[in-house]
């Protein structure tokens, strides 16, 4: 199946659903069968199994032209096309740049990739080899509770998909709202499920986050920092002079989907 970048204003078209839900049921050959506990959240909210293939030719020509505009399509596009059992807009954002690492490590049986960098402590300059136990990543390793109590109010929490990121860019680009939407209240947004019992739409999420009081909202952000999972583009080592930590980034370039085999 080829690779084609998903259009984030277009996400719940008829084409597009139809597709995803006859992907959803046929697993191809070649695909096997994903280790849920591997990714970032654990597996904790796909209920059915997971499969994955290894990138095509296609899948490549694409990751190698990324860039800040395009990333997202792109990204979302290459697991659509890797990624079986569930639909794409489903898939948390906390697991997406993860499964990019996993599919390029899944592909070339986890080749190295080699990065130079310098440590900070001693200014030893070395090179390193990044294979995906470098990767930093933060798990999710404890249960997400039905509700928090936050001032007078009872919160669920979720947490946002594909589908949630791409409701979230229409309305940051909609130019039907006189309103000033501030980006970082309306990504916070995105993880507020419920209030008291009652299930609220990601503009009156929005709202709702701004009409806070300052403690109740120092309180849900400091509660959301403790069940934040993702992976980021680093790679963890150790110096090999002082043994200090070192953090390198890893840059998505064409090199880097194209290793030397």
């Amino acid at each position: 199946m080829r690779s084609e970048p998903i259009d984030l204003n277009n996400v719940n078209s008829g084409n597009l659903a139809s597709a995803l839900a006859q992907m959803k049921n046929q697993i191809p050959t070649g695909a096997v069968l994903l280790d849920k506990t591997l990714l970032p959240s654990r597996g904790k909210f796909y209920p059915g199994d997971l499969y994955v293939k290894k990138l095509t030719t296609m899948n490549i020509k694409n990751l190698a032209t990324i860039d800040e505009k395009n990333i997202q399509g792109i990204i979302n596009g290459v697991i659509q096309s890797c990624l079986f059992g569930v639909d794409v807009n489903k898939v948390l954002v906390g697991d997406k740049i993860w499964l990019i690492f996993y599919l390029r490590s899944f592909t070339y049986n986890d080749i190295p990739f080699k990065l130079r960098g310098e440590c900070t402590k001693c200014n030893t300059i070395a090179n390193y080899e990044y294979c995906l136990s470098n990767l930093e990543v933060s798990y999710l390793d404890k249960d997400l509770p039905d509700e928090f109590e936050i001032g007078e109010d009872k919160i669920s929490i979720k947490f946002p998909t594909i589908q949630t990121e791409a409701d979230t860019v229409k309305l940051k680009t909609n130019d039907q709202i006189v309103e000033e939407i501030a980006s970082d209240l309306l990504d916070l947004s995105t993880y507020v499920y419920k209030v008291n019992g009652k299930e609220l739409s990601l503009m009156q999420a929005y709202k709702y986050i701004c009409n806070m009081d300052a403690f109740s909202f120092s309180k849900l952000t400091n509660i959301l920092t403790d069940y934040i999972f993702t992976a980021k583009p680093y790679a963890k080592f150790k110096c090999p002079v002082c043994g200090e930590d070192i953090n390198l980034p890893i840059s998505f370039i064409p090199q880097f989907f194209l290793p030397k085999v």
